[in-house]
């Protein structure tokens, strides 16, 4: 029961992820690329999103303009939230050739109410980061099946120079439960860059290969849930 690795990548960082695209192709690995600010995206941005496109890889909904969800509510509403946030996303990435079939929630953050909308306008959403995670439980995360609310919680990370990544030795742990289970499970990052420079939300290309290495030496399938 080898498993699925749907490994998912955030925000516009898409001149990193184009050029990351040699890691993928070596492992034969299709990932998810969540984007927002997609209306603000250059010429050379929405190219490279289609070359990631063509490669088998999913561009996939982020929200428009990646705004805190809590303050956002508070402020205008959830109607409003799914009107200019959710759905004119939806709009954004169909116009430029994106099917938007899949969202992941900007800071992880979601309530009832937004994963019962957004599960009537998408496949899958995804939902709760790993640092909430429960230790004890990392299994409550492998999906066998998809949930009925479409929701998946993110197992792992994809941003190992983030501070709270808890390291390869967990990593591979959670790889290993992916693998005896035969389930799909969620590890999201961010950027993609070529070297180190301390901490964030990213990974060098190095370390996404390492990481791609160790899913797929257990038989995991890196792909789009």
């Amino acid at each position: 029961m080898p498993g699925t690795l749907c490994l998912t990548f955030d925000d516009l960082f898409v001149a990193n992820w184009v050029a990351a695209r040699p890691v993928f192709a070596e492992h034969d690995a299709r990932v998810t690329f969540c984007v927002s600010h997609l209306h603000e995206a250059k010429p050379e941005q929405l190219d490279g999103l289609h070359l990631l496109q063509s490669d088998g890889h999913e561009i996939a909904c982020h929200t428009r303009t990646h705004p805190k969800l809590k303050p956002y509510l508070a402020t205008h509403g959830l109607d409003h939230w799914l009107e200019h946030e959710v759905d004119r996303a939806i709009a954004d990435h169909r116009a430029a050739g994106f099917p938007a079939r899949t969202f992941a929630c900007p800071f992880h953050a979601s309530t009832p109410e937004t994963r019962t909308a957004l599960a009537t306008r998408f496949e899958i959403v995804r939902a709760a980061g790993p640092r909430s995670l429960d230790p004890a439980d990392p299994a409550s995360r492998i999906y066998t099946e998809r949930p009925a609310s479409r929701c998946l919680d993110t197992l792992g990370f994809a941003d190992m120079q983030h501070k709270a990544f808890p390291g390869w030795r967990q990593q591979h742990h959670l790889l290993d439960l992916i693998a005896e289970t035969g389930g799909l499970a969620v590890f999201t990052g961010h950027d993609i860059r070529t070297k180190k420079s301390g901490p964030g939300f990213y990974s060098t290309a190095r370390q996404i290969s390492r990481l791609l290495e160790a899913a797929t030496t257990r038989g995991i399938t890196v792909k789009p849930a």
